[in-house]
């Protein structure tokens, strides 16, 4: 590890410094190794992957509910290691719980606060006001956008054939369709040479070189954004700066039309998020004299849903693709399934789609393996007992969404193998709710789990009768041998990351099957 990461992981440690939680069980097993000052941090920061440690301690302890170990300053962190665990912090408990006050800053600096971040009542209230958008019926007024994006990034593989038969696109098609879903304007992003900005601007914030994220981590604990004189932080604050207004000036202008009513919607299309919102609250207006929304709380929610549904969506698909392309006969299989339905109906509907078993259990099976939200943390509000073991006040709590989906004792031994087929024979451990947690389960779950289903459902149904995906290409222009092209190996995952996704580009080759 370089003197830099050393500098700034001792700071963080220092700035870190808090009473460290005493629990009475201290006889919950975990690592004793940790450093006296960063725990087990370095551990965790120099791994092949975000959930790689979490992972070796689930499989030495895989029968605990909770695994103990040492964080920043000493602090002690309880990981959930049980489907009981689970359900008692995402369910039984939700309400005890919290988001650590660190983790809002670090995550709320680039998500915004809106939904992710509200707690207690205010979330029961944000989530009732939010969930039209959301609905089945509005998935099946929003599958005509999915469907239309899905065709243009087909199309743009068309032009690529000839001069780089390989693609990197799907984050622009995904961003594309948050901007008509959550936005309700096109960002043309996809095959424009200069797009409108957001994109740009909202890739700089999320991803950040080096020094960039090591500053964000740092002000999560110290704020020090407004004295630090390095080129990577003035750029991130002039970049978050210039996407919130460039949002304001959305909401205005959006505003402004609505109230003029110049914005139009063709009959039967589903509301934008924003259009919603902004519809919703002059509603309420009307009828209570209240406010129910500042122009702030909209920014922060769209920023929200902007990072949730583009990010996860890009990661599945883009996942989903690398699956595709590295295994010839869940390919091939799936292709088939997608054909018949298409012989039958060149335009099927959401039901229809929605109804395919094979893609259904390939997209379950992606979210499982690669879930592109990896990890969530909270902190106990009281004193609890959960599972037998105390937890005091102010605990924090680590959720690590791959321990539950690699865990053997519900998944089985083959739990990190690639099956659609599991899907199929659900039994024990592996058909509870709290089996499956990409979009989380309880009362917080991801309100986007539709949005997200029905749109890289959408994305794959146009793509794979269309093309075949005949590897991951090196930077060389060679294709990743077999073992190459296994996980860990030829691809790595990022780490740090707030996402479960590739290190680097995924450069999937593919090549035309037959125009339909």
């Amino acid at each position: 590890m370089d003197i830099l990461t050393c500098c700034g992981l001792t700071i963080l440690e220092l700035i870190a410094l808090q009473p460290s939680t005493v629990f009475d069980s201290l006889h919950l097993p975990g690592p004793k190794d940790h450093n006296l000052l960063l725990g087990q941090e370095v551990k965790k920061f120099r791994a092949d992957g975000p959930a790689a440690v979490q992972l070796q301690w689930m499989r030495k302890w895989p029968n605990t509910p909770f695994i103990r170990y040492i964080s920043f300053a000493g602090k002690e962190v309880l990981l959930v290691n049980s489907l009981a665990t689970h359900k008692a912090v995402l369910q039984t408990h939700v309400y005890d719980f919290v988001k650590p006050p660190f983790f809002a800053r670090l995550v709320g600096e680039i998500t915004g606060v809106g939904l992710l971040f509200s707690e207690g009542e205010a979330h029961k209230r944000e989530r009732r006001l939010l969930a039209g958008p959301f609905s089945v019926p509005s998935m099946r007024k929003l599958l005509p956008v999915f469907r239309t994006k899905a065709k243009a990034l087909s199309h743009v593989f068309e032009q690529l054939l000839g001069e780089k038969p390989y693609t990197t696109l799907e984050g622009a098609s995904t961003m594309d369709t948050i901007g008509v879903t959550v936005l309700g304007i096109e960002l043309d992003t996809i095959s424009s040479t200069y797009p409108l900005g957001f994109q740009e601007l909202y890739d700089c914030v999320l991803h950040q070189g080096f020094l960039g994220q090591l500053i964000w981590v740092i002000n999560a604990f110290l704020p020090i954004r407004s004295i630090v004189p390095l080129e990577a932080n003035r750029k991130f604050v002039q970049t978050t700066t210039d996407l919130r207004k460039m949002l304001r000036e959305i909401i205005q202008q959006r505003a402004t039309d609505l109230a003029n009513g110049t914005f139009k919607r063709e009959k039967g299309e589903s509301r934008d998020l924003l259009t919603y919102m902004l519809e919703e609250a002059e509603l309420r207006r009307q009828e209570t004299g209240k406010d129910i929304w500042s122009v702030n709380d909209i920014i922060g929610h769209l920023l929200n849903f902007t990072s949730a549904g583009h990010e996860s969506t890009a990661a599945t698909l883009s996942w989903s693709l690398y699956v595709l392309a590295t295994n010839p006969t869940i390919q091939d299989r799936l292709r088939s399934e997608i054909k018949s339905l298409l012989e039958a109906n060149r335009e099927p509907d959401y039901d229809t789609i929605s109804a395919l078993p094979y893609l259904h259990n390939f997209i379950r099976e992606v979210l499982r393996v690669y879930p592109p939200s990896y990890m969530a943390q909270r902190e106990a509000t009281r004193d609890l007992v959960i599972e037998g073991v105390s937890i005091p006040k102010g605990t924090q709590i680590d959720l690590n969404i791959p321990l539950v989906h690699q865990h053997p004792s519900v998944w089985g031994p083959n739990a990190t193998e690639f099956d659609p087929d599991r899907w199929d024979r659900l039994s024990g451990a592996a058909a509870t709710p709290f089996a499956f947690e990409a979009f989380l389960q309880g009362p917080r779950t991801c309100p986007g789990r539709n949005f997200a289903l029905i749109e890289v459902k959408a994305f794959l149904v146009e793509l794979v009768p269309q093309w075949h995906f005949l590897g991951i290409e090196r930077r060389d222009g060679e294709l990743l041998s077999s073992g190459e092209e296994r996980l860990g190996r030829g691809v790595k995952l990022a780490n740090p990351s707030l996402t479960y996704r590739p290190a680097d580009e995924l450069l999937v080759r593919f090549g035309r099957i037959k125009k339909l």
